[in-house]
Order: C-alpha cells, then structure tokens, then sequence
C-alpha cells in the first residue's frame, strides 16, 4: 500500500492538508511541524508511501530517511541554537506511537523545556537478561547479513587451536588439584591418627571437599569449551571470530526472558551441575577420599572412647 484515506500523514504527504508547516519535501520524504508541538522547532519526517513501522520500511526509503533527517538536524541547529536535540522515532501502542504511519521525530532541546527527562532514573535488569538479550539480537544480525566476511579454513584452524589449548589448560588443571590433594589427605589423615586428633582429619575432611569443588569447576569449564570447539568445528550457528567466550555456543532460552533471583543466577555462575559432580573423574574419586577420612575420624573416635 502506498497510500491510506484514512491517514493523516498520508494526506499531509498528498500536500492534501491545507495550513500544514512543511519544512522540506522531495519524492520519497516530508518534513513538517506537527499540530502541537512538544519545542519550537518540533519537526516530523515521514515517507510519501503508507509505512507504518520501521519493519515496513526498504532500504532505499530508509537511506532517504536517514538523509532528510540529518539535513533537517543541521538547519534546526543553525536557525534555533537549541542547546540539546532528541531524535524519537515510535513503534506500536507499547511504544506510544498514535499515528500508524512511520514518522521520525526532530526535537530540538532546551534547559527545562516541555518535554523533560525521556529515560527512566534507573533500570533493574539483571546480567543474565541482558547477556540473553544481547546474544539473541547478535544471532539474528549474523543470521541476515550475508555480507560478512567468509572464514577461511586456515582461520577455523587456528582458532580450533586456541580452543584446544584452552581445554588442555582446564584438564591439566584438574589433574594437578588431585595430584596435589593427595599428600594432603596422607599427612593429615597419617597425622591425625598418630596424634589421635579427629579435628586435623576433619581439616582433610575440608580439603577433599574444597578440592572436589575446584575440580567439578575445571570441569565444567572444560565441557563448556569443548562444546565451543565442536561448535566452530562443525559451523552450527555463526559466531564471532576467534571467540573464546563458551556461551557464544549455548542454546538461548526458547521462552521469554524470565527474572531469575539471586540465589538462582548465583548458582548458576559458581555451582556446577549434578551432572558434573556425578562424573567418573569426580564422584567415584572424591566420595572414596571423604569416605577414607570419615573412616579415620571414626577410628579416632572409638580410640578415644577405649
């Protein structure tokens, strides 16, 4: 549709609507003052075609847009000296937008003029719907622009490499925690039935859990870059280049953005999953160490009880 009866800023565009205060004209654009302006100076630019939203518009409307509203900006400033300019543009009833014909507005600016502070004081939503929010709208930006520049295998490679180091890191590390628990569990636990001290083998006790919750991290952030790897490896959804931020492989929530509370985003950052605590490599070794010092506290125990 190009044009609508029933629009009145299809019949301004029409030059259909006598006393209209039209700044700027030419065969894809319409600049002019609305009825009742929020600042002197107030200016509406409208395409000539019937669009209601930004959604609607084409390229070319939109760079013909884009062209009158910068000139319009530049002669606001020259003839009015505002001190400030705001540049609105609305969208649907959630957005307040009363005429459904796409319009831009140019609001030159003034120490307490009518229209007052625009955003609100402050905002309380939390990192993880931002981070949500921020991956969704990334996706979809790659998912259109054809026009990025294509990966070249050398460049998957080497960042396939920077991955792998990562998670030969994480798993280096995870060996290292056992191997260094261990000395710890034998001199506290060997100390503490010379001595026949329960307290030094509940600090064994304390280790164990300490270490098994270092390692269950190694391992979570292991499994999270090696589902990054296979990510790049096999190009299941486009990527930043050489990212090394694993959550650039997560599925985003199919559901809206929901409010999660404290306790719950907490968890979520620094407590790994049962799935990972019930692992080979983390379950079966540390419960047998927990279920050794419970044995030596329980020894101790009874010894002192004789």
């Amino acid at each position: 549709m190009t044009f609508d009866h029933n629009c009145p800023f299809c019949i301004i565009a029409q030059e259909n609507e006598p006393g209209t205060r039209e700044v700027y004209r030419d065969d894809q654009t319409v600049a002019f003052f609305p009825k009742e302006p929020a600042t002197l100076g107030h200016t509406l630019v409208v395409p000539t075609k019937h669009m209601a939203t930004i959604w609607d518009v084409d390229t070319n409307t939109v760079q013909a847009l884009t062209n009158t509203v910068h000139r319009i900006c530049l002669a606001v400033r020259e003839a009015l000296h505002p001190e400030g300019l705001n540049i609105i543009q609305s969208n649907g009833d959630a957005a307040t937008q009363s005429v459904l014909h796409l319009h831009i507005h140019i609001v030159p600016r003034w120490t307490g003029d009518a229209m007052g502070p625009i955003w609100p004081d402050e905002t309380n939503y939390s990192d993880q719907q931002k981070d949500v929010a921020l991956r969704r709208i990334r996706d979809v930006m790659r998912q259109t622009h054809r026009s990025d520049p294509f990966v070249a295998p050398e460049d998957r490679r080497k960042h396939l490499d920077y991955i792998q180091a990562v998670v030969t890191r994480q798993s280096a590390a995870s060996s290292s925690a056992k191997s260094w628990l261990l000395p710890i569990v034998t001199a506290t636990f060997g100390f503490a039935l010379t001595e026949q001290s329960w307290p030094l083998a509940a600090i064994g006790l304390f280790s164990i859990l300490l270490f098994a919750y270092l390692d269950a991290n190694y391992l979570r952030s292991e499994k999270r870059f090696r589902s990054l790897y296979n990510t790049v490896a096999q190009s299941r959804r486009p990527i930043p280049d050489f990212t090394l931020d694993p959550s650039d492989a997560e599925d985003l929530p199919t559901n809206d953005i929901a409010i999660k509370s404290k306790w719950r985003r907490f968890s979520e950052a620094y407590l790994p999953e049962w799935d990972i605590w019930r692992s080979w490599s983390i379950l079966p070794f540390y419960t047998a160490l927990f279920a050794l010092g419970t044995g030596v506290i329980g020894l101790i125990v009874l010894r002192s009880a004789k």
